[in-house]
């Protein structure tokens, strides 16, 4: 009887470490995101747990709220980069979350798991130029991304499949979310440059919004 009595405590004791290793893991997550929300000197159109590119020499900041599974998305994407290409001394191009489609939140996870390898932008390349096969409207496949993320040079995909569960990228993606709708953002793309928001979505309107701040 007395050992029935130390087996039940014993496994008391370890189901009660378990629950507070959890917790524990899950406060020091959310304090991560806190910590960052309260540091954010350029909320709500910067965040410092957001994708940032370029040398930003002239002080211009290029931001853009996206959607994996959005399809103008997909096709802006070429412009955002030729852009940042020709730009990238003078701007800072900071990437936003605005996942509204079914899919969406599993590819920023995607993204975000392999940024975690310091393959952000292949990831991102990977993700858009494979919409038409993992993203369609009637028949979403989200599972082929795993394919795709798979076959960029270097990444090591059981380690993405272990970061992919991370919960604070759910809490990233619901601070942009709250972000968006501060700055009345409805739909994606949508881009700011030093806070003056994109009206036409086209190479032509964002090169010369992005000169007009680079060279004012």
């Amino acid at each position: 009887m007395k050992n029935k009595k130390i087996v039940v405590i014993s496994l008391l004791v370890l189901v009660l470490g378990f629950v507070f290793a959890t917790y524990a893991f899950k406060s020091n997550e959310s304090k991560k995101v806190e910590n960052i929300v309260q540091n954010d000197a350029g909320a709500p159109y910067t965040r410092a747990h957001s994708p940032k590119f370029g040398e930003n020499k002239k002080g211009v900041v290029v931001v853009e709220f996206v959607d994996p599974q959005c399809g103008p998305c997909g096709q802006f994407h070429p412009i955002i980069k030729k852009m940042y290409k020709e730009n990238y001394e003078d701007i800072s191009l900071v990437i936003r979350y605005l996942p509204n489609h079914q899919n969406s939140r599993f590819a920023v996870k995607l993204l975000e798991a392999a940024r975690l390898q310091g393959k952000y932008t292949e990831a991102l390349d990977a993700v858009f130029s494979n919409q038409d096969k993992w993203a369609e409207t009637n028949n979403p496949k989200p599972e082929l991304l795993w394919t795709f993320i798979s076959q960029i040079d270097g990444i090591d995909i059981e380690k993405i499949k272990v970061d992919i569960k991370k919960p604070i990228f759910d809490e990233m993606m619901d601070i942009d979310s709250n972000d968006s709708r501060t700055l009345g953002v409805r739909g994606t793309p949508t881009i700011f440059v030093n806070g003056k928001k994109l009206e036409v979505l086209s190479y032509r309107t964002l090169s010369e919004l992005v000169e007009s701040e680079i060279y004012k």
